[in-house]
């Protein structure tokens, strides 16, 4: 057996080799083999060179360079490339947790013997942030095959929250991952990525199953690209939701049984993006004329003072909340005024 790991890679030369080593000390085992694959693509840093020089040192690292092509892009092109009849994801400044490569070998070759093999299984993972760390697990019945009707409890939980949005808590039969890679070629996306891919892997799925393990490590610092301002941001997720509704309206059968959840998400979609904007570090004008934009944008006039999903962050109801005001410009940029002097203030202090 051979696990393909995809790696894409856009300007991370100080976390990449920690989330490479965390694979590398488990490929040496001997029931199994591993494929690395570092999809580089348009970094400007030294990540280009750190991706060749762990290519010429390991014989099963691939590095493949690009243009920026976007995570999304890079993916598609890493599942192309693969050739691995399992495939996992990592993202370059993650890890894999130790054994977890032996774990998922262990549990496909539990389906050996069984009338039904899932072709996609989800693991749980654990959020490491500077304030700790905590373990995500999936209401799934532990080694139970979702195939065909059954899958419906798989659809509710991915329209209802963002919990199997990733990737990385996926693996992923490469013989789906090919099959999940029609349309879309061109795509530009580098938000809203993960809800996508994972819509189109969960959907020409034929089982889907759960290994009830911490495989995945996810480190969350508030920076890079899920955790600051990116102009794009809103236009991205736009174009993500709308192929997903295309999706959901075939897992719902025309009930429309998950609209209201999903035009919550599309709230708290919109709530973000006004929290990046206000929070960034882009000159005051800057931000008033990009607001203007945000405010006059159809997916925002549509969604953005709809409820929100019951939950949402205490930071993004905040949010909502100036989203919700009479009127919403002259509320956000209030806010943005005694937000920078506050940040003003306690700078000043530190000194």
């Amino acid at each position: 057996m051979r696990f393909s790991v995809i790696v894409p890679v856009y300007n991370a030369d100080k976390h990449l080799r920690k989330a490479v080593d965390s694979v590398l000390k488990q490929a040496m085992q001997s029931r199994f083999e591993v494929e690395i694959i570092l999809v580089e693509n348009g970094s400007t840093d030294g990540s280009p060179k750190l991706c060749d020089d762990l290519s010429a040192d390991y014989h099963f690292v691939t590095a493949l360079h690009r243009e920026k092509i976007g995570a999304y892009a890079a993916r598609r092109l890493g599942m192309e490339t693969a050739s691995g009849e399992w495939l996992l994801f990592l993202d370059a400044d993650d890890a894999l947790c130790d054994g977890s490569l032996h774990a998922l070998y262990e549990f496909i070759r539990s389906f050996d013997r069984k009338a039904a093999a899932p072709d996609l299984f989800f693991y749980d993972y654990k959020k490491i942030s500077p304030s700790g760390e905590s373990i995500r697990t999936f209401p799934f019945e532990a080694g139970r095959v979702y195939a065909q009707d059954d899958k419906k409890a798989v659809y509710d939980v991915m329209c209802s929250g963002d919990l199997l949005n990733p990737l990385w808590n996926k693996c992923v039969k490469r013989e789906l991952a090919h099959a999940s890679l029609a349309g879309d070629h061109t795509i530009f996306l580098n938000h809203g990525e993960d809800l996508l891919q994972t819509a189109q892997l969960i959907d020409k799925s034929e089982g889907i199953s759960y290994l009830d393990r911490v495989i995945y490590g996810y480190v969350t610092d508030n920076s890079g690209l899920s955790g600051s301002y990116h102009r794009e941001y809103l236009d991205h997720q736009i174009t993500a939701w709308e192929r997903f509704d295309d999706f959901v309206a075939a897992w719902d059968k025309g009930s429309g049984c998950y609209k209201k959840i999903l035009d919550e998400r599309k709230s708290l979609t919109c709530s973000i993006a006004v929290k990046n904007l206000l929070m960034s570090d882009l000159k005051k004008s800057d931000v008033s004329e990009r607001l203007k934009e945000m405010l006059s944008d159809s997916f925002y006039l549509k969604y953005a003072c709809l409820a929100l999903p019951k939950w949402a962050s205490e930071e993004d109801a905040f949010f909502h909340e100036l989203q919700m005001a009479g009127n919403p410009y002259k509320a956000m940029m209030g806010y943005l005024g005694k937000h920078r002097i506050k940040a003003f203030i306690k700078a000043r202090i530190r000194k």
